[in-house]
């Protein structure tokens, strides 16, 4: 007997409503997994941030290079290269190896001249004398030159100028050096610190003539409301951190005092009938009170200098 058949095809299985719920199934899943990245990423940003904050930003130390044009300056100085520091707060989360790891990089730049702007040592921790070897190897044609920062003094004691003429950097607290080079001549004087110390302009100037090219150190960049009053050319301070800490399009969240009008980078102050002045304010090395750094890294600045025509 032949078995029954028959020339009728199967009739066609509707699937189009078991394909949408099998994607809006996927669509949710999509969903619930994009949520969760979503709130796991908000919930994980502030320990990353924190994190990078305190392990990766301070120890990101940038060689930050400017060329700076100033009026003045005689024509055997055009070209001098600077090497700017400050705020190394050494004993606070800054260690000899970085100490020595820093000053290798500033030595293989080769510059003219190195000048540090105060805070070498953090007041509460250590004397500093543990990187005297380090320092010695602070070497420039021209000299190396400091001025003390306000936690360079604990209880009105001093507790940096020694440390720095062992290692044979002259300390410039409240005096000044006549540099000359191919029959010209330009000075670098420096300020005891503004907070701690005793400044004294009068001082400081008192053998600079007036229609030399000065270079001023003060720790303190907000004292170049009073520099202005002088014939100083250029000012080099340090002390604000650049705020430390600082905010998408606001800026710095926190500038101590006499570190805010002139907290980062180069500032013109006018003069009326006379030649401006020009201000450097460096990030600094290290940190204080906090151990941390946000969108503010820390920084070391090799200036060239031109003349303005």
């Amino acid at each position: 007997m032949q078995p029954l058949t028959s020339d009728k095809a199967d009739p066609p299985v509707d699937t189009s409503s078991e394909t949408s719920k099998s994607r809006t199934s996927q669509q949710r899943v999509s969903r619930r997994r994009f949520l969760k990245s979503m709130i796991g990423s908000v919930v994980a940003a502030p320990f990353l941030m924190g994190a990078y904050s305190r392990w990766v930003e301070p120890k990101w130390i940038r060689k930050r290079e400017l060329t700076i044009a100033t009026q003045r300056l005689p024509q055997a100085f055009q070209g001098m290269r600077i090497a700017h520091l400050s705020d190394l707060h050494f004993g606070d989360h800054t260690s000899e190896q970085e100490v020595d790891s820093l000053i290798s990089r500033v030595m293989k730049a080769r510059p003219d001249m190195i000048c540090f702007t105060g805070d070498l040592v953090e007041d509460h921790k250590v004397s500093g004398k543990a990187i005297i070897p380090y320092l010695k190897k602070l070497r420039a044609p021209f000299g190396q030159y400091a001025v003390l920062g306000n936690h360079d003094y604990r209880r009105g004691t001093d507790l940096a100028t020694e440390v720095l003429t062992e290692a044979g950097i002259d300390v410039l607290t409240n005096k000044a050096r006549i540099l000359s080079h191919n029959g010209s001549s330009m000075a670098i004087a420096g300020i005891d610190d503004a907070l701690d110390g005793t400044p004294e302009m009068g001082n400081a100037l008192a053998s600079v003539p007036d229609e030399m090219w000065t270079l001023l150190l003060a720790h303190e960049p907000d004292w170049a409301d009073y520099t202005v009053s002088s014939h100083v050319d250029m000012q080099l301070s340090g002390h604000s951190h650049g705020g430390q800490i600082r905010a998408p399009f606001y800026g710095p969240i926190f500038l101590p005092e006499m570190g805010k009008r002139y907290p980062d980078g180069v500032y013109t102050l006018p003069r009326e009938h006379d030649h401006p002045l020009l201000v450097h304010t460096s990030r600094g090395l290290g940190t204080t009170l906090l151990p941390l750094r946000l969108f503010c890294p820390p920084e070391w600045t090799m200036i060239t200098l031109q003349s303005e025509m």
